[in-house]
């Protein structure tokens, strides 16, 4: 910090504001300045980023998402909004909140079951929690990008939960061979299981005057 003041006020500055300034002039050394990537969502701060949602006029905001959903967020928030009320910012507004499948139906394309005006959402969730507030945070961001004319009638919410499962299978087997007096060169064991299996084969093979013993 410079231990000189110099004034950054202009000419036309006031008395009062010329106090002030070298009253504060220690504390305003202090704010850090460094913002050149405040305005790169992917490289701001964390702490600023919520500073940076409000400047990007983000329209839905909640700090209790991860770093990369408050970074997507930001990202998404001008495509979003220089596209309000079409179909892409509305994907776009859910898919920066949810890493999942996304389809929206609307009512000429089920015309059956979608009065028009209508729309529903579908969501196929493969790497997002659900939890109670998948449903308000969904309703919020639909409700922010779609136009005024259509409705949201129902949002549905498929959920794949792949858990993968290891099976150890252990097989014992004990065979008594008398096999004259040929060699024997090798032995072919399979076991036609689609998980882990772990085969022990004890053999006795009697092969001349001698037994010789395999496991």
């Amino acid at each position: 910090m410079a231990s000189v003041f110099v004034s950054k006020l202009p000419p036309s500055a006031s008395k009062m504001e010329r106090v002030m300034e070298q009253v504060f002039w220690e504390e305003l050394a202090l704010i850090e300045r460094d913002i050149r990537n405040f305005y790169d969502p992917y490289q701001c701060r964390v702490d600023l980023l919520p500073y940076l949602a409000w400047e990007m006029s983000v329209d839905y905001w909640d700090e209790n998402w991860s770093e990369q959903t408050k970074r997507d967020v930001i990202a998404a928030s001008n495509p979003i909004h220089t596209t309000k009320g079409t179909r892409y910012a509305l994907d776009k507004s859910i898919e920066s909140i949810r890493d999942d499948g996304l389809s929206v139906t609307e009512w000429f394309d089920d015309e059956a079951n979608l009065a028009p005006g209508f729309f529903r959402v579908n969501l196929e969730a493969r790497n997002s929690d659900i939890d109670e507030n998948t449903v308000p945070q969904i309703y919020t961001a639909v409700n922010n990008a779609k136009n005024t004319r259509s409705h949201l009638e129902s949002i549905s919410i498929t959920s794949q939960i792949q858990n993968p499962i290891n099976i150890g299978v252990l097989s014992r087997m004990g065979l008594a061979i008398r096999s004259g007096p040929w060699r024997t060169e090798n032995i072919v064991s399979s076991v036609n299981v689609e998980h882990v299996s772990f085969v022990r084969l004890g053999m006795i093979i009697r092969s001349g005057a001698l037994p010789l013993e395999l496991e």
